[in-house]
């Protein structure tokens, strides 16, 4: 082979692979829109899936992986909303590992949120717990909408561990959970 016909070669090579990223990149685009409208018209199951499909189109394709870890954490947010509960704990921890290695305050404080939540859906509230200890130095980090899932979350497991007996949680809880609303 000449070296013109090499470099052809990589030339349309190149062309290949930057369209089929492009192609992904589109096709990744719609499937989020799609998620986002079921989202916010109450259909989880399509959005699920159209986030499941947008999940595996990033990996598949080696999106940042402040992508995929945003992605992972919005359909287990999902998937616990319609109670699949295992379902979500993996992807809500494959979200928290990559939050945890570049030490992003807010994305750690938001996972752990949602998994305790998870965790609760399947009775598992003292692991549930244990999570939010993790996440209380983190989560007046937290603004908008996840903030008041926080709170709310942190107010639900400050009654069931009162219940469970632990006085001393369910105060730090319930203190913590006042600071978040009136910050």
């Amino acid at each position: 082979m000449t070296s013109r016909s090499t470099s052809l070669l990589v030339a349309l090579l190149s062309v290949t692979l930057i369209g089929g990223c492009g192609k992904a990149r589109k096709e990744f685009d719609r499937q989020l829109e799609v998620c986002t409208v079921g989202e916010n018209n109450g259909v989880l199951s399509a959005a699920a899936e159209s986030c499941g499909k947008a999940l595996e189109i990033a990996r598949q394709n080696d999106f940042p992986p402040a992508e995929v870890s945003g992605l992972s954490y919005r359909l287990g947010r999902i998937e616990r909303q319609q109670g699949r509960f295992e379902e979500a704990e993996v992807l809500l921890r494959a979200s928290l590992d990559y939050e945890s290695q570049v030490q992003n305050s807010a994305g750690i404080a938001s996972r752990l949120v949602e998994l305790a939540i998870s965790l609760a859906g399947e009775n598992r509230w003292e692991e549930g717990a244990a999570l939010l200890d993790r996440a209380e130095p983190h989560v007046r980090s937290l603004v908008g909408d996840e903030r008041d899932v926080a709170m709310n979350a942190i107010r639900g497991y400050a009654a069931q561990v009162r219940k469970l007996g632990d006085t001393e949680r369910a105060e730090r809880f319930t203190t913590l959970a006042t600071e978040l609303v009136s910050d």
